[in-house]
């Protein structure tokens, strides 16, 4: 495969968000065989559509006219420990399984980076369940550092942080501060479970 064959675009009006929800499903099936909980391949199309439509960008990966992955990113304002006001929250990220490995996804982070970069925002987040080892070693080779750990339903999920005009804090900050955060999420979830048992 060549790589000036695949394009990467801002999503156009042939790729439907049907079509996005499919790469999204086929993309995260291995997550699913062993038990990693992943709640956005779920969501239908209409939802992510919802979800990204007029408060980001959805980004897609085609060849030969057929779509092979997908990453949107997501403005938002929020304070976090390890820093505060606007960041690009990242998501929707997938390949499609016969094309992982083969740089599509690191060309996909790369449209998102500079797209982020000419918004004016410096920071960008993600999550990724605390079981999708995968993933987690990837988004660190890409630069992100792991800074939380929050809790949904039924998982735990790490979110990871990438300064665009380098980190503001130290390695030993940023690991420090992710390790009370997770001693903190889990014993407080711990005891919410004790007194509900």
């Amino acid at each position: 495969m060549a790589s000036q064959e695949i394009q990467i675009t801002e999503k156009p009006e042939w790729v439907s968000w049907d079509d996005i929800h499919e790469v999204l499903w086929q993309a995260h099936s291995k997550n699913r065989e062993e038990g990693v909980v992943m709640r956005y391949p779920s969501l239908p199309g209409e939802e992510i559509r919802k979800r990204v439509e007029g408060k980001g960008k959805m980004f897609v990966a085609i060849l030969s006219e057929k779509l092979i992955g997908t990453s949107a990113v997501i403005f938002k304002d929020k304070s976090l420990w390890c820093g505060k006001g606007k960041y690009a929250y990242c998501c929707f990220d997938s390949v499609l399984p016969q094309l992982q490995g083969t740089g599509v996804y690191r060309k996909l982070c790369q449209k998102r980076e500079e797209f982020v970069k000419n918004e004016g925002v410096s920071r960008m987040l993600l999550d990724t369940n605390e079981s999708n080892n995968r993933e987690k070693i990837v988004v660190v080779k890409a630069g992100f550092k792991p800074v939380d750990l929050v809790w949904w339903t039924d998982h735990y999920n790490v979110v990871f942080v990438k300064w665009l005009n380098g980190c503001p804090l130290s390695d030993f900050r940023c690991k420090l501060g992710f390790s009370v955060r997770k001693i903190m999420v889990k014993t407080k979830r711990f005891i919410k479970t004790l007194f509900k048992g």
